[in-house]
């Protein structure tokens, strides 16, 4: 069962999450390519060149209900999608998203249980920001509320995970060092960066510097986000992601900064996902 969003506005449920500041200024990543930082980092940043592109003024929320096990109650879908919704606002204001200029910005929250490999019910909120590209001219390309959108496009994705236990149980994801309260991570050639109240033992030096799996046994038994006073460590997973040869470009800093993968990355990069998390935290 999939809860729509006119649902839960009957419901009463969907209502705007409180407005918080811009999280920009983070501390930053130190694997950050160069010439992206440099794009949208300094001063006040254009949008770009382009066709103005369409983005969601709020996530779009999705509830998929188990069809043969206990719903998800709603005061849980609701304490997710408010606490999802502080990721959105904060992305959104970074200077790559605004405004945007020939890519369109479709954000998502999909709220649902996941199965985990020992059996045990979790449920898990992942909000996305899919970008794509929008060419003057190609066909496909249709207005939207005065801006412009490709639907059939292919796109990067931002995710944010709220409990990445299905990420670290069957991805392989490598862990690349801690900096600040974070522990960078990576999948193949996509950046990730894992944060929590606490984080996992990492020893760079050591041959089994870190393993996911051992993580995700920990993680289905978290309940924080979404059971207040439940214990846990509010485990937070940023990924960003496109098509291969697009991460491999954005590694090695060859990316168009103004691709649409390229200002997902840019805005990955300058989010505090340090005050994000805490400002989270805060809403009950």
């Amino acid at each position: 069962m999939k809860y729509s969003l006119s649902k839960l506005a009957m419901l009463g449920l969907f209502v705007a999450a409180p407005t918080v500041p811009a999280a920009i200024a983070a501390t930053g990543d130190s694997r950050a390519p160069k010439k992206l930082m440099e794009r949208w980092s300094a001063g006040t940043p254009g949008p770009g060149a382009g066709l103005p592109g369409w983005y969601s003024k709020t996530p779009d929320v999705h509830v998929h209900q188990p069809r043969n096990d206990a719903g998800i109650p709603i005061a849980e879908i609701d304490l997710l999608r408010r606490r999802a919704t502080v990721a959105f606002d904060a992305l959104m204001q970074q200077p790559s998203l605004r405004d945007v200029r020939g890519t369109s910005l479709q954000a998502d929250i999909n709220i649902s249980v996941v199965p985990t490999l020992d059996g045990v019910r979790l449920v898990g909120a992942t909000f996305s920001i899919s970008a794509k590209s929008v060419v003057e001219g190609r066909a496909g390309v249709v207005q939207r509320d005065g801006r412009y959108i490709d639907p059939d496009q292919e796109g990067a994705v931002l995710r944010v995970f709220l409990n990445p236990y299905d990420m670290m149980a069957r991805r392989q994801v490598q862990a690349e060092g801690i900096e600040g309260g974070g522990l960078q991570v990576r999948t193949g050639s996509a950046y990730g960066l894992y944060v929590a109240d606490r984080l996992p033992a990492y020893d760079p030096n050591s041959e089994y510097a870190w393993g996911p799996r051992r993580l995700a046994l920990e993680l289905q038994n978290d309940r924080s986000w979404y059971q207040p006073g439940a214990k846990g460590v509010h485990p937070l997973l940023v990924h960003m992601s496109s098509y291969s040869q697009e991460n491999d470009d954005l590694r090695s800093d060859r990316l168009n900064p103004e691709r649409p993968a390229a200002r997902l990355a840019a805005a990955m990069f300058m989010t505090d996902w340090e005050d994000v998390r805490r400002r989270m935290k805060a809403v009950a």
